[in-house]
């Protein structure tokens, strides 16, 4: 008798962090339709550090549109953790100026989407950080 064996698809995590639950809902519906990813979303930024200790999500994607103070914060907690430092971070914001892109800090070594953004690229986008995939 053959043996049976499923194949285990494992997912790639991901957790959100935005204020508005409309957005997270979005981008989740998105990321979830492509099959690889496995979501988690965190509405206050003060507890997106231990949402993503407890996660351990393989990205992690920061609206900066509404608080860039609140994205600093949570970069900086991320860039001390021993255990967090190397999770890629996507930045979504709508800077209007080289002199805001430049002044928020928090964006050096850090990818960035601006929004509005396509859904297609932003799954390009995920994928590329996730991937290596263009």
């Amino acid at each position: 008798m053959l043996e049976t064996r499923q194949l285990v698809k494992i997912l790639k995590k991901i957790l959100l962090i935005d204020h508005d639950t409309r957005v997270t809902r979005i981008v989740r519906r998105a990321l979830e339709t492509a099959g690889k990813y496995s979501i988690r979303e965190e509405h206050d930024a003060a507890f997106a550090i231990h949402a993503a200790r407890w996660f351990r999500p393989d990205l992690v994607m920061i609206d900066l549109t509404t608080s860039a103070t609140d994205a600093e914060i949570i970069a900086k907690q991320f860039q001390k953790d021993r255990d967090l430092s190397e999770v890629p971070l996507l930045c979504l914001g709508n800077f209007i100026s080289a002199r805001q892109f430049m002044s928020a800090g928090i964006l050096r070594g850090y990818s960035f989407l601006a929004v509005p953004v396509k859904i297609d690229q932003l799954l390009r986008g995920v994928e590329h950080l996730l991937f290596g995939k263009d």
